[in-house]
């Protein structure tokens, strides 16, 4: 099975939006609210401890800079500081999110589209990226249906 890589949002956008309180792809205001919700943080992808920790919504296309036809949709962090996702491998703090990956190849197609079986999902997204076609991963949420995360092959890595 291929090493992976999943890669949490750029760290420069989330501090924008911190300090901006807007979008920083589409300059739409951001919305700060204690979590009702676990998430999880779209930058450190830990949950949120539900009402007590405060988060900001906001529009971000994982799909900018990659693709000429954007895709937003809402994404979450937490309103303050915290340290972004690094390293390889599947982050255990994601298990107990119910998580869905789609698997994109050349120019954007969607080729599968699978349901994380919890506890399975380290396996899961290895053998959809053994598929030689499949280029990345999205993580999406698998009921509120938002972006988490990308997932890439770790010697495919690069700085995003």
């Amino acid at each position: 099975m291929p090493a992976i890589q999943v890669h949490a949002l750029p760290h420069d956008l989330a501090k924008l939006a911190r300090t901006t309180l807007r979008s920083p792809q589409y300059g739409h205001p951001a919305y700060r609210e204690v979590a009702t919700g676990t998430g999880p943080c779209r930058s450190c992808l830990a949950p949120f401890a539900v009402g007590a920790e405060e988060r900001l919504l906001f529009t971000y296309d994982p799909f900018e800079g990659l693709d000429a036809v954007p895709l937003p949709g809402p994404v979450f962090i937490h309103a303050r500081y915290c340290e972004r996702h690094e390293g390889h491998g599947f982050p255990d703090r994601l298990d107990a999110i119910p998580l869905i990956a789609e698997a994109y190849g050349a120019g954007r197609e969607c080729t599968a589209r699978v349901r994380l079986p919890e506890g399975m999902a380290s396996e899961t997204v290895a053998t959809l990226l053994e598929n030689p076609e499949v280029q990345y991963l999205h993580l999406r949420h698998a009921e509120a249906g938002c972006y988490i995360a990308r997932v890439e092959r770790a010697d495919s890595w690069r700085s995003l």
